[in-house]
């Protein structure tokens, strides 16, 4: 998805500034529609209407051109938590991170607890 997230809510368009490279993100579905799905907010819904809209979203991806490179642009930039990118939800983008830092034999970082005073 051609998208920056400014915000949990807002989805922000940046477009390709050089003229003889095409960016990935001007080929995707979402960057056609993007005034209409803006106002929906289909990508980064309002917590608690998540799993409702995501449907949306995610059939908007699923005619997109260009979902394997907007998957890798949001596994390389860690977009984990919020939104949909590639046609891929929150959940699947974290099971996929850390399936790949497995197969990398890089160990997931661990929380230490704190002592309790």
């Amino acid at each position: 998805m051609p998208v920056t997230r400014s915000s949990a809510s807002t989805v922000k368009h940046q477009p390709s500034t050089h003229s003889d490279v095409i960016d990935w993100r001007e080929k995707a579905a979402c960057t056609a529609n993007y005034e209409q799905l803006k106002k929906k907010d289909i990508f980064f819904p309002p917590q608690g209407k998540a799993e409702v809209i995501y449907d949306a979203a995610l059939k908007v991806c699923a005619a997109c051109p260009v979902r394997t490179e907007c998957l890798e642009y949001a596994l390389d930039k860690k977009e984990l938590n919020d939104g949909i990118f590639g046609g891929k939800t929150p959940a699947e983008r974290k099971w996929l991170y850390k399936r790949r830092q497995a197969a990398a034999g890089i160990k997931p970082k661990t929380r230490r607890k704190r002592k309790k005073k």
